[in-house]
């Protein structure tokens, strides 16, 4: 019973610090955004999470998606959904929208024109230098965590995660303040008994 016990504890140990390490990523990736305006990157993939319901029903407020680094924007075509720097009053912000104009060129400039799903119009038209990437799915888990992480009450979820798994040694340490620690006297009768034997052997020694 108590192998099984150990076996939850630590099962139950590991998720936590999971957990944890998830939670600080996410504010590692929230910092770094907020404070360079660029959302962190790697091996041309990226996360985004949506803020408007311009997408809705397709991508909701709060959706996390998993964007790609589009190599050949005058690949896109129209039903691609992309990540693009906005411009005019959206300048500087990072906008998903629908592609609902293939690029084309027009006085030696390569555009092409997206549409939010709810909304009654297209945007402007962008130039392609301006795409960040090309959506490839939306994760669900990571859309959980982060409504979770980010609320008021996150930091308070985290805390007990810590406490949880810190439980065990905090009771330990309890014990041996209070004396009520049986490992610790157990530990200190084997190291009497070890003390007995070595000074019995010294003893003999000198006789000798």
């Amino acid at each position: 019973m108590r192998k099984v016990l150990k076996a939850i504890k630590k099962a139950t140990d590991v998720i936590c610090w999971l957990l944890i390490i998830l939670f600080a990523l996410i504010m590692v990736t929230s910092f770094v955004t907020q404070v360079t305006g660029n959302t962190p990157s790697l091996f041309g993939y990226s996360l985004f999470r949506v803020s408007s319901g311009s997408m809705e029903p397709e991508l909701m407020v709060g959706d996390v998606i998993l964007d790609k680094t589009v190599e050949s924007p005058e690949t896109l075509k129209e039903g691609d959904i992309i990540t693009f720097e906005g411009i005019g009053m959206f300048n500087g912000q990072m906008i998903t929208h629908e592609v609902v104009k293939a690029p084309y060129t027009e006085d030696g400039k390569q555009y092409l024109q997206t549409k939010g799903i709810a909304n009654d119009i297209a945007d402007d038209p962008i130039e392609l230098e301006r795409v960040r990437g090309i959506m490839i799915c939306e994760i669900p888990i990571l859309t959980a965590f982060f409504n979770i992480f980010m609320s008021p009450w996150g930091f308070l979820i985290v805390i007990g995660l810590i406490l949880f798994i810190f439980v065990d040694e905090l009771i330990t340490v309890i014990k041996i303040l209070t004396g009520n620690d049986k490992s610790a006297k157990e530990a200190e009768d084997i190291n009497d008994i070890i003390g007995r034997i070595q000074s019995h052997s010294t003893d003999k020694d000198e006789e000798t």
